[in-house]
């Protein structure tokens, strides 16, 4: 495989990277937005109970509020479980993001040295040239003066 083809899929490895990093970042972001939400619910039912409680509640209303406030904590939970695997998605996504960018820069920079080395070549190639051609109009010119 030559070098310009690994370095255009190392390239687009590197854009769809930063596409799925976006991605979880997104997710992580929506997911943090619902835990405060969550949170923000939970302490307003817990003040609306108290207050209920304090002006006495029946068994059935109580065991409402428990199902309610339960369920409140195992939705909480399970959103805090989807922002942990989203931050542990984000460092793994971001660690191959940085790795792939390295090998970019590193095939980039070996594209860049064999592009300074044909440059050199082309450079000695036309020097050479211009040695020959000027080594035979001199030796043209001392033929002739001869």
């Amino acid at each position: 495989m030559s070098l310009e083809a690994l370095r255009k899929l190392r390239a687009q490895a590197v854009e769809d990277l930063m596409m799925e990093l976006a991605q979880v970042t997104k997710a992580l972001t929506e997911s943090e937005a619902r835990y405060r939400d969550m949170e923000a619910s939970m302490h307003q039912d817990a003040v609306t109970y108290d207050r209920q409680t304090s002006q006495g509640l029946t068994i059935e209303a109580l065991l409402e509020w428990q199902g309610r406030m339960d369920a409140q904590q195992a939705t909480l939970q399970r959103i805090r479980h989807e922002i942990d695997r989203a931050a542990e998605a984000w460092q793994h996504t971001k660690a191959r993001l940085v790795e792939a960018s390295q090998e970019r820069k590193l095939l980039d920079l070996v594209a860049d040295k064999r592009q300074a080395a044909q440059r050199a070549d082309a450079a000695r190639l036309d020097q050479r040239t211009t040695d020959e051609v000027a080594s035979r109009r001199y030796t043209t010119q001392r033929e002739r003066r001869s």
